[in-house]
């Protein structure tokens, strides 16, 4: 007994040696190709390995502002202490304790990319692109596995299948993905995350769950729960309902975990009507969103760490939509809204963005490409009272540099006017042409004075001025 306590005491000071961490640390590098930095090391054969103040830090991005840490968490492993008398080490357990992951969108155009398409691109979809359940090459299809000759002794057999059982635990992890170029706020964030996640050894099940998502700086409290189901050699997310907002959401997804991981996900929204008290819809700008009648149906498959071979089509469809500020303030009305978009050989290609009425339009197109660069252009129709109030707003915005004649010019078309508005750059620098004859501005800055001015307007209606008629605007 006093031997044990003493190669107890003794296998914990070595672990705690600087030197040893570092080992570890060069490891853990090498495997992952990110940087990992461990404060504590220590062990006990009750429970595990404890793994103090890890933080996995994130590749620098060019002569930008240091990204954050990729994660910082506290963690508890677990061992089949049988695969140490074969030489291995062989996890049974992971837990992640109030993890925070951070993960800059600049990495994920780091993923590799070869293979990718040329800028044509592929021949485009369907005109509404409907994941379809029933195509098996939609899903990661399961290896066979190799028949060995000879054979193989019990004990072996036995060992085997005990280090194949591995499983990861996340107790309220928040999750977030960001622009490292946009002041630290993130895009993308899950708050709360947990779950148990069976990844290996015989068929098992677990649960995922979800407190809320943020959207830039809206919150949507959502408390999502999901079972999940392993069987070799896959992690199955079966499908699930939840209703958001007044809409029923679908989705099922699998990972298949294998020398080259795949995955597939769909989620699906279906034609259906909500009442007019439920809640808004997340808006990029930051506005006011509400839609009377949406659908929505999207898929995405491919291997987990090649970007290229990833594979999306998304397509919504809306009615009655409502466009507004946050707070008070006039709402602009669009009869249908619709969007469609696909993802091949690393590319984003939103092939249309639309928002129509009989008095004013906003249609557009764009496309992201694996290295960060983007480029996009909305073309605004509008008649002449809106013509109007758009020019107010482009002075009143700042985005014209001063009083301008019209934001817009007229059109062939009796009574309408119009404006193509290009987007190009890459995700770090966005540029949108909105000044009085197509000058630049950054569409960060370009973002930030609409909503100054969006808030000047909806605390001083009072003080609005009108702007003078379009028709007189050009008859002059």
């Amino acid at each position: 007994m006093a031997f044990f306590a003493g190669s107890l005491l003794l296998s914990n000071l070595v672990l705690q040696m600087g030197a040893v961490r570092e080992k570890i640390e060069r490891k853990l590098e090498k495997r992952s190709g990110v940087s990992w930095v461990i404060g504590s090391l220590s062990w006990t054969p009750w429970t595990g390995v404890q793994v103090r103040n890890v933080a996995v830090e994130a590749p620098a991005f060019g002569d930008g502002p240091a990204a954050r840490p990729l994660c910082r968490a506290e963690l508890d492993l677990k061992v089949h202490w049988r695969s140490l008398l074969r030489g291995a080490l062989d996890l049974r357990e992971v837990r992640v304790r109030s993890g925070q992951i951070a993960i800059p969108m600049e990495l994920l155009f780091l993923l590799p990319s070869e293979e990718i398409q040329s800028p044509a691109g592929p021949s485009g979809p369907s005109p509404v692109p409907v994941p379809r359940q029933e195509r098996k090459e939609d899903l990661p299809k399961p290896t066979k596995k190799r028949q060995k000759p000879g054979p193989s002794t019990g004990h072996d057999k036995a060992g085997l299948a005990v280090a194949s059982t591995f499983r990861i635990i996340i107790d309220q992890c928040d999750l977030e993905v960001y622009s490292n170029e946009a002041e630290g706020n993130p895009a993308l964030k899950l708050r709360n995350f947990s779950g148990e996640l069976p990844l290996g050894g015989k068929d098992s099940s677990g649960l995922i769950r979800c407190e809320g998502i943020s959207i830039g700086s809206q919150f949507f409290k959502v408390d999502w729960a999901s079972p999940v189901q392993w069987k070799h050699p896959a992690l199955n997310l079966p499908p699930a309902e939840i209703v958001w907002n007044g809409f029923t959401i679908r989705s099922e997804g699998v990972l298949q975990m294998t020398r080259t991981p795949r995955f597939a996900a769909r989620i699906d929204i279906p034609a259906s009507e909500r009442s007019s008290d439920s809640g808004t819809l997340p808006s990029a700008l930051g506005l006011k969103l509400q839609a009377k009648r949406l659908s929505l149906r999207g898929a995405l498959n491919g291997r987990l760490a090649l970007l290229s071979s990833w594979k999306g089509d998304l397509a919504v469809e809306a009615s009655g939509v409502a466009l507004g500020g946050d707070k008070k303030g006039q709402e602009v009305f669009f009869n249908e809204g619709r969007m469609m978009a696909t993802m091949r050989g690393g590319r984003f290609n939103l092939l249309e963005a639309r928002l129509q009425s009989e008095r004013l339009s906003l249609l557009g197109n764009g496309v992201l490409l694996p290295n960060g660069q983007l480029g996009g252009v909305m073309r605004v129709v509008a008649d002449q009272d809106y013509a109007s109030m758009l020019t107010r707003f482009a002075i009143g915005a700042m985005w014209t540099g001063g009083w301008t004649r019209s934001w817009l010019a007229p059109m062939e078309t009796p009574d309408r006017y119009y404006r193509d508005i290009i987007l190009q750059g890459t995700v770090n620098q966005a540029m949108v042409d909105v000044g009085r004859k197509g000058e630049t501005m950054d569409l960060t800055e370009a973002w930030d004075r609409m909503r100054a001015f969006l808030r000047k307007e909806a605390l001083e209606p009072e003080k609005r001025t009108t702007a003078r008629p379009t028709e007189q605007i050009f008859t002059q």
